[in-house]
């Protein structure tokens, strides 16, 4: 019979792996954050309303179902940030997207949001990098809003 080595290098590699904890899992906060977003596909209104508000828990998010109303919703309330799916029709030749993305005080976030959906609800290295485009460190309302509080 053979007797076979232990190889003590892969054990000191297990014994580290058991020691390691589970990182907690981390608390997001956008209660500061005021959303409007505009969805002109009456299919994916609630759905991208639900997966936005699963992203982003306390922000205030409004969504808007034509231009129109995502221009009135804008002029009439202060938001910070604007969602938009460059790939729906008509939208990246708006008016409201060129209002948008030449003001400085408000973020413009495009998504495809046919990729929001349930199947990857539970899949957080899918939603994390969505979730920091709506960080609020990299806004300029947070920035202004912290100002104001001075």
């Amino acid at each position: 019979m053979v007797k076979l080595e232990e190889d003590e290098d892969l054990l000191d590699d297990y014994d580290d792996f058991r020691e390691e904890k589970a990182e907690p899992e981390r608390i997001y906060d956008y209660k500061s954050r005021r959303i409007l977003v505009w969805v002109e596909d009456e299919e994916n209104r609630q759905h991208v309303e639900e997966m936005l508000a699963f992203l982003l828990p306390l922000a205030t998010i409004r969504i808007a179902d034509s231009e129109k109303k995502a221009t009135e919703i804008s002029e009439n309330e202060k938001w910070d940030t604007y969602v938009v799916d460059l790939t729906e029709e008509n939208v990246s030749a708006s008016e409201f997207v060129k209002v948008a993305n030449n003001n400085p005080e408000v973020m413009l976030v495009a998504l495809n949001y046919s990729w929001l959906s349930r199947d990857n609800e539970q899949n957080g290295i899918f939603f994390e990098p969505i979730r920091k485009l709506f960080d609020s460190e990299n806004s300029s309302y947070g920035q202004i809003e912290n100002q104001e509080q001075v």
